[in-house]
């Protein structure tokens, strides 16, 4: 038997298809709720949950979280699959590297790759939770919880080490 404490909810994995996302995405899966897995790339984990959850429980959405109008259509996808949004996890990040070769230092760090590295790690941040609350705001509370609060929904954003 599945945990259900997410039963019927409408999650969004932002970076879900490796490590702590990916991670999240089954976790979130076993405990009841429909699973959006956006990320530049399918690593298939949504086929994963599929096969053990059934083909309504998961789907990928391509999304480049710098570029804002593929954000605006990544939560309109979401909604338009799931019927709303009930969560927002928030796991796409990078960091800045010579060329796989560590982690870059200040000094020897490009312009260029320090603007990509605050174009996913900040701005992308930035736009999910903008276009998430947008419609989270507009969508009707959900029943009370076990606690008794009605929410419209949460968000959570994480970091690594790294960040």
């Amino acid at each position: 038997m599945t945990d259900q404490r997410l039963k019927d909810r409408v999650a969004l994995i932002v970076g879900g298809s490796s490590g702590l996302g990916k991670a999240t995405a089954i976790k979130f899966a076993h405990a009841g709720a429909r699973v959006a897995i956006a990320d530049l790339r399918s690593s298939g984990v949504e086929k994963q949950i599929q096969n053990q959850h059934g083909e309504a429980a998961a789907t990928f959405i391509p999304c480049d979280v710098t570029q804002e109008s593929t954000v605006a259509k990544m939560i309109e996808a979401v909604v338009q699959w799931g019927g709303r949004l009930d969560i927002l996890c928030n796991f796409a990040g990078v960091l800045a590297d010579h060329d796989n070769g560590g982690p870059a230092r200040c000094h020897t760090l490009s312009t260029e790759l320090f603007d990509q590295t605050l174009a996913v790690n900040c701005r992308g941040l930035w736009l999910c939770c903008k276009y998430a609350l947008t419609q989270m705001m507009q969508q009707e509370p959900r029943e009370p919880n076990a606690r008794g609060e009605r929410t419209r929904g949460w968000i959570v954003n994480t970091a690594s080490v790294a960040g």
